[in-house]
């Protein structure tokens, strides 16, 4: 009965490893790193303007050229205070959306939102850029506002 239980146990773990793996796999691959991650990565998918996979899988990253992103994703709208331009991937009236920001002509900030949580697919503002443009210190706990924050 001892090497039934041993073996038991053996393959117990083992099963428990290899789930571990694929799920660590799985969350690396899609970048959802919890259960509440992986609710608002279907979210997205439901509710998000199409471009969400271009941000959350990496094609747009922090320093792309302003230029080429817009030919490639075509946003919505775009405002331009003099540095700064955002693109917006939504209409009025929507509960959920993506935003883009570029400094310069260089991508720095890219999140989906929606009024229960915020995805950061990228953020390499500055803490001056970030007193600038959200008004908040990059070490305020609120500065995306009172929502969960995902990192992808």
């Amino acid at each position: 009965m001892g090497a039934l239980v041993k073996v038991f146990l053996a393959s117990t773990f083992l099963l428990v490893v290899i789930a571990a793996l694929i799920l660590a796999f799985v969350g690396r691959q899609y970048h959802v790193y919890s259960w509440r991650g992986w609710q608002v990565y279907r979210a997205m998918g439901r509710e998000c303007h199409p471009v969400w996979p271009e941000y959350n899988f990496r094609r747009i990253r922090a320093g792309d050229n302003l230029d080429d992103v817009i030919a490639k994703t075509n946003p919505v709208s775009m405002e331009r205070d003099g540095r700064w331009v955002t693109l917006g991937y939504q209409t009025n009236g929507h509960f959920t959306g993506i935003s883009a920001t570029a400094f310069d002509g260089k991508m720095v900030f890219a999140c989906a939102w929606s009024c229960s949580w915020v995805r950061l697919f990228f953020d390499e503002l500055s803490e001056e850029q970030s007193l600038e443009y959200l008004g908040r210190s990059k070490s305020d706990p609120r500065r995306l506002g009172i929502v969960p924050v995902y990192r992808s």
